[in-house]
């Protein structure tokens, strides 16, 4: 797999990895050119289309994507969390219909439902016959032009959550606003879905979970973002690497942070193996990964020097490259551990 996908990353995708960042139309090729080679579902099982990855692998793939280009491991991380809340559906005539369509990209579908994190919640569920009445704004959903669906949430009266497949498209009931004005990663077509009696029929159905299951998750997972995290440093130190190079200067900065992402892949199964109790203990290690990719990115910018603020320079791109991943799937804890992991007083 892996040298598969380097193949296809290092050929097509770091020559134009400027142009991902800020035009859909070759951010949206480059994504079904990993569909063309099934690769857009890893973590599935291989039944489903999938390469059966675990949670390491699919670090390990998270990192190589993103390395090359932040946007296409963004836009295959939210395709991925698509299948995976599919793989885990009691509904089989959804999961066998979508899964293996899923893997080679010829069935595209997003998420929307980090809004379970708010309060009151921005979007509520009415059970009705044959489904359920949707009302409300999902504020983040990315991949408009790309994913023709996707998995939305809202919440029902007694606070536990209603998933389903939801359309990605204006017509009766949903209103999808215009593309974000993003400084990171505009091409990915980041846009607010409002739903105004929006019929969920049974059939669209992904699943319930109950009451506070985001916060559980965030609790039981704050380590999943860090496959892009750490991609996203070692492309920093990539690009400060080629410009300290040319520019003749030797600096030992670039070696001690290289030193410390390899520290990190070591330290990184030992934290995910711990149980949930030891949250803090990984919410700290996540903050600290963030802060390593801030730097990371800062360096490319320092090394690159006053070209690095002109359009396209990749110190520019990884720089807000990292400004996205610091912040995605962001819990009050993980805030505060970022925030920590950055205090002069620690």
């Amino acid at each position: 797999m892996n040298l598969l996908l380097k193949d296809y990353l290092d050929r097509q995708i770091t020559p134009i990895a400027a142009q991902l960042d800020t035009e859909s139309q070759p951010l949206f090729e480059a994504f079904y050119g990993l569909g063309d080679r099934a690769l857009l579902t890893p973590k599935l099982p291989s039944d489903s289309g999938g390469l059966g990855l675990d949670s390491l692998g699919f670090w390990q793939f998270q990192s190589l994507v993103a390395q090359h280009s932040g946007a296409l491991a963004f836009l295959q991380t939210q395709h991925q969390s698509a299948a995976s809340l599919l793989q885990a559906s009691q509904n089989q005539a959804l999961t066998q219909t979508y899964l293996p369509a899923m893997a080679s990209g010829a069935k595209r579908v997003g998420v929307g439902f980090s809004q379970l994190r708010k309060q009151p919640a921005p979007v509520k569920a009415q059970p009705v016959s044959g489904g359920y009445q949707l009302s409300g704004t999902v504020p983040w959903v990315s991949g408009v032009g790309l994913f023709t669906e996707f998995v939305g949430a809202a919440e029902l009266a007694d606070g536990s959550a209603i998933f389903g497949l939801v359309p990605l498209a204006n017509q009766k009931a949903i209103s999808v606003s215009q593309p974000m004005a993003l400084m990171g990663m505009a091409a990915t077509g980041t846009v607010s879905v409002s739903l105004s009696d929006y019929f969920l029929a049974d059939e669209q159905v992904v699943g319930t979970r109950p009451a506070g299951w985001i916060q559980l998750s965030d609790r039981t997972n704050p380590l999943s973002p860090l496959g892009l995290v750490l991609g996203c440093a070692q492309a920093g130190l990539s690009v400060a690497a080629q410009s300290l190079s040319k520019r003749q200067i030797d600096h030992p900065l670039p070696a001690q942070l290289q030193a410390r992402i390899e520290q990190t892949w070591v330290e990184l199964p030992k934290l995910h193996d711990l149980p949930t109790e030891d949250y803090q203990q990984k919410v700290n290690f996540r903050g600290e990964a963030i802060s390593l990719m801030n730097t990371c990115a800062q360096t490319a910018v320092l090394a690159a020097s006053g070209v690095a603020n002109t359009v396209g320079h990749p110190a520019q791109r990884v720089y807000k490259e990292a400004l996205v991943f610091s912040v995605s799937g962001q819990s009050k804890g993980s805030a505060i551990a970022s925030l920590d992991a950055l205090s002069i007083h620690k």
